[in-house]
């Protein structure tokens, strides 16, 4: 599951995809997400739109708490004006246990990209500001 918040234009948008919600499967859509933003000549304010755009599958969600079924959430806060224009928190519930335990964050996207991404430390998933 994936929330986003403070991106121009949007309120809260909370999305759910089936499948790869581990660490590496988030890292590869944001990383295609980010890749479409740029490709559209948008800066990071753009990656909303850009991860809707990458992935038409991904069902939207009135809240988080609508699909309990997740084993990861994440939370994308968009604020251009903080120390990160982009950051990320993850968690994970693990299944045989109660409520979500913090993975990693709030951590700057490009680091998370670089940590859980397989093609981590390529040119073209670094964030040109």
């Amino acid at each position: 599951m994936y929330s986003f918040l403070g991106f121009p234009g949007w309120g809260p948008v909370h999305l759910y995809l089936p499948r790869q919600g581990d660490p590496a499967g988030a890292a590869l859509r944001l990383g295609a997400a980010l890749e479409a933003c740029q490709a559209d000549g948008n800066g990071p304010g753009g990656l909303l739109a850009g991860f809707l755009r990458c992935h038409l599958q991904a069902e939207p969600l009135g809240s988080p708490e609508f699909r309990r079924d997740c084993r990861y959430r994440y939370l994308i806060v968009y604020r251009p004006q903080g120390r990160w224009a982009l950051r990320i928190t993850a968690w994970r519930h693990p299944m045989a246990q109660q409520g979500w335990r913090r993975r990693c964050g709030p951590i700057e996207l490009d680091g998370f990209l670089r940590r859980f991404h397989p093609c981590r430390g390529t040119q073209r998933l670094a964030w040109s500001a």
